[in-house]
């Protein structure tokens, strides 16, 4: 059974809201006042105004574990700086899971991998840099220049360095290998995270959301 919006929305969360041309803020909420409207503050100075629906209202996106729920909700209060919001959310709740709707192309990240034979040993003597494809809470694709032919159901141990973020170590999965340049060894590899810290995931969420949100304001110019 889907669980009711206000169910869901609890005071202190960190949200996204969404307006109508698809730009995405972070807020956080500050009170959720007679299970009616959600007060919420904007996190950071936002670059563009934000523009609600022809029926006044925004898309909440409130991260999972697996996913994201999505709520839309009217617009109630609306400060003249635009930094402070009061919604109501209505029973319009959806869930997307997090590898379909969190994942961004080409970022401007960094990774270094080594994978892991069957006895836990690194193949590769020095972690590689791969070049990231794609990327999302969920799992990251890499083109690779490999000696050797990659193999689905490999263990890769992954540094992932964001912009501006210190490194994290985590282990995945080759859970795709195509084959891109047999001459020059090249490889484009989908990886499923296996073993990541909560606190890294919700990084790369964040940074991906952000990314996806300049990408879009760079089309419209």
């Amino acid at each position: 059974m889907q669980p009711g919006a206000l169910d869901i929305i609890k005071a202190g969360q960190i949200i996204y809201i969404e307006d109508a041309k698809g730009n995405s803020w972070p807020f956080g909420i500050n009170n959720v006042l007679n299970r009616e409207l959600v007060s919420c503050q904007a996190l950071g100075k936002k670059s563009i105004p934000i523009q609600p629906d022809t029926e006044n209202r925004l898309t909440m996106i409130l991260p999972q574990e697996h996913g994201a729920y999505l709520i839309k909700a009217e617009v109630v209060e609306f400060d003249n700086e635009k930094t402070r919001l009061t919604l109501r959310p209505s029973e319009e709740v959806s869930f997307m899971q997090r590898r379909q709707y969190f994942r961004v192309s080409k970022p401007s990240a960094l990774a270094l991998y080594q994978i892991i034979s069957t006895n836990e040993q690194a193949t590769d003597s020095m972690p590689i840099e791969g070049l990231v494809w794609d990327l999302s809470g969920n799992g990251i694709g890499m083109m690779i220049r490999a000696t050797r032919t990659p193999y689905t159901g490999s263990e890769i141990r992954l540094s992932i360095t964001l912009p501006g973020d210190s490194q994290m170590e985590l282990l995945g999965e080759i859970t795709r290998v195509v084959p891109k340049s047999i001459i020059k060894n090249e490889y484009l590899l989908g990886i499923c995270f296996t073993k990541i810290r909560e606190a890294d995931r919700d990084k790369i969420i964040k940074f991906v959301i952000q990314e996806q949100v300049s990408h879009k304001n760079m089309k419209k110019k």
